[in-house]
């Protein structure tokens, strides 16, 4: 049996310390290929369309990327001195975030996971943005209200998600089958009114249900 294809990562950051070490550990990992190292905007879209990417991991100074043919997964390397940024790429559908001091170990997984089609929300690099997010979107009491309305099952699933797991992971953790997991997550996100699941895990991480 052939090995499956590795996972095609591009790594758009303005810093170039971040992006080479960011580059340099991906480059040395097993099933995984680097098919981009750039440093602006321009650079990161051409290289968007032309290398076709699993994942990107986005310095969110540098979006949006724009339409591109096949969307690729898009973990957002956290920053704090562009707030709106984060929350422009959040709005656009990205798969979570990775702190750029992420450990090795941390970032080949969540890479993985993203390329596999998980969310994923690192939890220390949620809690750093919380307050950012709040901060920026304005009014959540409502939402987080809705927090408290859940059933038990649904609150379950929401700290799940909130604690970076995935619909596996959550499965095995209260032991109901995965569609079961996938219905409840998809549930717990229209009930609070959130745009998508890392929307629901900042919830829950705001609201206190993940140490």
């Amino acid at each position: 049996m052939l090995p499956p294809p590795p996972v095609r990562v591009l790594v758009a950051e303005r810093d170039p310390g971040v992006r080479d070490r960011l580059s340099g550990i991906l480059g040395e990992a097993d099933g995984i290929e680097v098919v981009g190292s750039v440093g602006d905007a321009t650079a990161a879209r051409a290289t968007l369309r032309r290398r076709l990417p699993d994942v990107v991991l986005l310095d969110p100074r540098l979006a949006p990327l724009g339409p591109v043919s096949r969307r690729p997964a898009v973990v957002v390397l956290a920053t704090f001195d562009s707030e709106a940024g984060i929350l422009r790429a959040l709005r656009d559908g990205a798969a979570g975030f990775l702190l750029r001091s992420a450990r090795r170990n941390e970032l080949i997984k969540v890479v993985r996971l993203a390329a596999d089609g998980h969310v994923v929300l690192s939890p220390d690099a949620s809690r750093r943005l919380v307050s950012a997010a709040t901060r920026l979107s304005g009014p959540r009491d409502e939402r987080l209200a809705r927090v408290d309305l859940l059933s038990e099952r649904e609150r379950e699933v929401l700290v799940g998600v909130g604690s970076a797991l995935t619909n596996a992971e959550i499965a095995t953790r209260l032991e109901l089958p995965e569609p079961v997991v996938r219905t409840l997550v998809a549930q717990v996100v229209k009930k609070l009114g959130c745009a998508h699941r890392t929307e629901a895990g900042l919830l829950a991480i705001e609201r206190g249900l993940c140490r």
